[in-house]
């Protein structure tokens, strides 16, 4: 199955292709990567779509850009790509709200939900639930952290939604907690550093991120 991997695999086969063909004096091979190096992105973004196995907005937004690079590379569309940077990082920025994967805060008390945004400012959460159930995190040109190091899981487990957009976001967990991560990244990072052996049979915290231009992290007690 293609995946991100097989086409980086293929565009390093081209690339050594090209430069095979300059040792040969067939063409010069700074002037073919100049032009097209934007593939890099174009099959970044392919790559996503591929694994994920279903539409989605983040690996279609790369794709654009990528295409975008490579014409004006070409000469086919005549701009000045910095000139248009800001306001393409906005329209981005907007879209990735707008289509972002997270559901709905999951049903609680109050004490048992977190909701929380940073809007360029930051924002520091701690939850003492002793049945906690969920949480809606947004960082928008600012930081939100979340700590759950005095919180217990409710026995069903419980659902996090983080969305960083020129941004940041971090939860910090207890060690033993059960977490299962999924991330859709847009020129950004995620990464889940709460990965110890834990009890296969205690309840699970399921995270969803969604990154753009900034980072979210999932990391045990400093």
């Amino acid at each position: 199955m293609l995946s991100t991997r097989t086409l980086l695999g293929v565009l390093l086969i081209g690339l050594g292709a090209v430069l095979l063909l300059e040792q040969t004096g067939t063409l010069e091979a700074g002037r073919v990567i100049g032009d097209w190096w934007p593939m890099v992105i174009i099959v970044l973004g392919a790559g996503q779509l591929l694994e994920q196995r279903r539409l989605n907005i983040g690996p279609l937004i790369v794709i654009g850009v990528g295409v975008l690079l490579l014409l004006n590379q070409l000469d086919v569309v005549d701009y000045d790509l910095w000139a248009l940077t800001w306001p393409v990082l906005l329209i981005l920025g907007g879209l990735a709200l707008v289509f972002r994967r997270a559901g709905k805060l999951p049903p609680g008390r109050p004490d048992e939900v977190v909701s929380a945004s940073a809007f360029f400012s930051g924002n520091d959460v701690v939850s003492t639930s002793a049945h906690f159930r969920g949480a809606s995190l947004t960082a928008m040109f600012g930081g939100v952290s979340l700590d759950l190091r005095q919180a217990q899981l409710s026995p069903e487990g419980a659902s996090v939604s983080m969305m960083a957009a020129f941004g940041g976001v971090e939860l910090i967990v207890p060690r033993g907690w059960r977490v299962q991560a999924t991330s859709t990244p847009i020129f950004g990072g995620f990464e889940n550093k709460a990965t110890d052996p834990t009890d296969a049979t205690s309840p699970v915290l399921r995270v969803d991120a969604t990154v753009m231009f900034g980072g979210a992290e999932i990391k045990y007690e400093k």
